[in-house]
């Protein structure tokens, strides 16, 4: 029995020293990417004509991980990017954070999935029904998605925003992870606000963008801080109104 107790003892000892990855890949920065990248994500927008195509030719982008689902306003997808353009890939599947956490370098192969476009992000995923309205559909499950995405090997470090400004925005930057300064949340109604659903924000010249927070999102229900502050989220575009979908309540900083 002592000798039992030890060796659990011991097996305790060193998953502490391996620390808390909760991942199938086992430690970070391990993997080693089994595609080699053969045009750059800027390239295949180049590629969108306006319609969803299913692509044929085997064609591998790299990205690194901007998103994550761990607070809840990014359901079932991530968005990856690379020299400022990006994509969303519809997963449908839970638990993104652990396999792919922000930060994480990753390949996609493209081959017999589908590309289209929704609120100006490119998105990769299968393709959708005859009569669907949407974009793409979800690639649908861990098997389905482990023969087109796999993690790199190398350091997982947080994803840098680009500082950009309302006026400067442009549809190709759309899906990219951007931060604004000099922000102020302008009500729309007159009971505090929640994060929940469309808030506007505007800069020094009166340029308005709002952000979004899914109902379902952890923090949805936090309240809208006042005062100047800088904004970072996923750039989309909703018509031809600029939005930014935050990842979590930190992507709202006060600023001095």
């Amino acid at each position: 029995m002592r000798r039992q107790m030890r060796w659990l003892g011991i097996v305790a000892a060193a998953a502490a020293a391996a620390g808390c990855y909760d991942s199938r890949f086992g430690q970070p920065g391990a993997e080693q990417a089994p595609w080699t990248p053969t045009e750059h994500i800027a390239a295949l927008r180049e590629r969108y004509a306006g319609e969803t195509f299913e692509v044929t030719g085997d064609i591998v982008v790299e990205g690194v991980v901007t998103s994550d689902d761990t607070r809840g306003n990014f359901y079932r997808s991530l968005c990856i990017e690379e020299q400022g353009a990006a994509i969303e890939i519809m997963t449908g599947t839970d638990h993104l954070h652990n396999d792919y956490p922000r930060g994480c370098r990753v390949v996609l192969r493209l081959r017999q999935l589908a590309v289209g476009e929704s609120r100006g992000v490119l998105q990769a995923g299968r393709m959708p029904a005859p009569g669907s309205s949407y974009a793409t559909d979800y690639i649908g499950s861990q098997a389905a998605l482990d023969r087109v995405l796999a993690r790199c090997g190398g350091e997982v470090k947080e994803p840098e925003p680009t500082l950009r400004t309302i006026g400067g925005l442009e549809p190709r930057m759309c899906g990219t992870l951007v931060r604004i300064e000099g922000l102020r949340y302008e009500p729309e109604e007159l009971t505090p606000s929640q994060w929940t659903g469309y808030k506007r924000f505007t800069d020094a010249e009166g340029r308005e963008i709002r952000t979004y927070v899914r109902t379902y999102a952890d923090f949805a229900e936090g309240e809208v801080p006042v005062g100047a502050v800088a904004l970072t989220g996923i750039l989309q575009l909703d018509g031809k109104e600029y939005i930014l979908k935050l990842r979590d309540e930190n992507d709202c900083r006060p600023m001095p």
